[in-house]
């Protein structure tokens, strides 16, 4: 430990909300309801598109800025949701889209499922397609390419690369490659844990750097936020 104070969810911006306002329902079932209320603090950087409200035990909703009170604070959110969210007095911390929102919750969760692990590849499925374009990929002609995808824990992770056979039409038919997928990457700081190292591995298959474990699982700290 290095002395310094955990962040904790109340360093977060915080907005309050006073009053939830109903809209209209889609087709889909989900309804637009305005959040009307305040930020306890200045947020200059604001997503303008959407971002995080996280509030209760491991809630969440995805929220729009609808306007903003530069000099109070004062803001109204959107949030379309099938029902009314119960919100109103409540604090619902803001982060950004950068993250997701159970990258907040793995780390502050005592019961979180923590396993210590060595990688050791996991078996994959791979795809072979064929594209219009040529490309060039070192000093060959590259149309055909593979598409290889983790059968476990690696939902929507795939990675592309040049099939060997570039002169027969390619096969479509899935295959799986034991132990083709080699690594997994930290779900925080995106570094890389390769076959036969050590890493955390959650109940979702996640996976994360021995690092951010001790850096942020064990003392509770959600500086990642800042400093990744």
């Amino acid at each position: 430990m290095d002395g310094r104070k955990p962040k904790t969810l109340d360093d977060f911006p915080q907005f309050i909300t006073t009053a939830v306002r109903r809209g209209e329902t889609s087709a889909t079932g989900y309804t637009k309801f305005e959040l009307c209320g305040h930020f306890d603090q200045a947020v200059t950087n604001i997503d303008q598109h959407w971002f995080w409200l996280l509030f209760g035990v491991n809630d969440c909703l995805t929220a729009t800025l609808q306007s903003l009170n530069a000099e109070t604070n004062a803001a109204v959110l959107f949030t379309h949701e099938l029902k009314e969210p119960e919100v109103i007095g409540l604090k619902l911390f803001y982060l950004s889209p950068c993250w997701q929102a159970f990258n907040v919750w793995m780390v502050l969760d005592p019961t979180w499922r923590w396993e210590r692990r060595k990688f050791q590849g996991v078996d994959a499925v791979a795809e072979d397609y064929e594209v219009d374009e040529i490309s060039i990929v070192g000093d060959r002609e590259v149309k055909i390419w593979t598409k290889l995808q983790p059968i476990e824990g690696g939902s929507g992770t795939s990675r592309h690369y040049p099939a060997n056979d570039q002169t027969s039409p390619p096969n479509p038919a899935p295959r799986v490659i034991p132990q083709g997928w080699g690594h997994a990457h930290c779900d925080l700081c995106r570094s890389r844990i390769a076959s036969g190292e050590f890493g955390y591995r959650d109940h979702d298959e996640r996976w994360m750097c021995e690092s951010c474990y001790q850096r942020y699982v064990v003392p509770r700290d959600l500086a990642f936020v800042d400093e990744l």
